[in-house]
């Protein structure tokens, strides 16, 4: 195998952006684990941050999206808490998840590849990903729910949605939300040259996305 051994980069005039490899999607990870050790989160909330392995190849495995460790973890948690199945149940229901995962900024040179009333700019906010489809697990109430954690705590968002002509991506969303019954909102930083060598995104976002995934775990 061959890896790009060059070290991650801040770039542009005002250091608007940051160069390097696999920001998809260990900038999410990064995020979240920074959120979850420097947060100030409620008492009588369980914030959980889930790294799971092999997304990019399907999320089949023992340790992936599609096994059951989240819904083993949580059921752990229940139980030490004392709660019976139906507690647990309800747990689950009043519960909200984010799936924080790359987005595609508007590509300059290939622009009639977006849908033309959703342009996504690189530092221009979180992006917020939907699909009718359930390629993404975005849906109303857990859009509702996200703007308001959103303004609350001052970062701004942006609406990405695939050309109805054009074949979409997906991320583990879909699959955990489904396994889980929580409700769930696909979210991510936007980027250019996504799965290359060596990718870019904004530098404002990246600490947008820490903003934003600390005031979800704060609750």
């Amino acid at each position: 195998m061959l890896h790009d051994l060059a070290a991650p980069a801040i770039a542009g005039g005002d250091g608007e952006f940051v160069a390097s490899a696999r920001i998809d999607n260990l900038l999410s990870c990064w995020a979240a684990v920074t959120a979850l050790a420097g947060g100030d989160h409620r008492s009588d909330a369980m914030p959980m941050i889930c790294l799971y392995d092999h997304e990019e190849v399907g999320s089949v495995s023992a340790t992936g999206a599609g096994s059951t460790l989240a819904s083993d973890v949580i059921g752990r948690i229940a139980a030490t808490a004392g709660l019976d199945a139906q507690d647990a149940t309800r747990l689950r229901a009043s519960s909200r998840a984010v799936s924080a995962d790359g987005a595609h900024a508007t590509h300059p040179n290939y622009p009639e590849r977006h849908d033309p009333a959703h342009t996504i700019a690189i530092d221009g906010g979180v992006v917020v990903k939907h699909n009718a489809n359930q390629r993404y697990a975005t849906e109303a109430t857990g859009t509702a729910w996200l703007r308001s954690v959103a303004d609350g705590a001052g970062v701004p968002l942006q609406d990405f949605v695939m050309r109805n002509d054009m074949p979409c991506g997906s991320t583990i969303g879909p699959i955990s939300a489904a396994a889980l019954g929580i409700t769930t909102v696909d979210i991510g930083v936007s980027q250019l040259a996504m799965h290359s060598v060596r990718e870019m995104c904004g530098s404002r976002d990246a600490e947008r996305l820490v903003t934003l995934l600390d005031a979800v775990l704060a609750g």
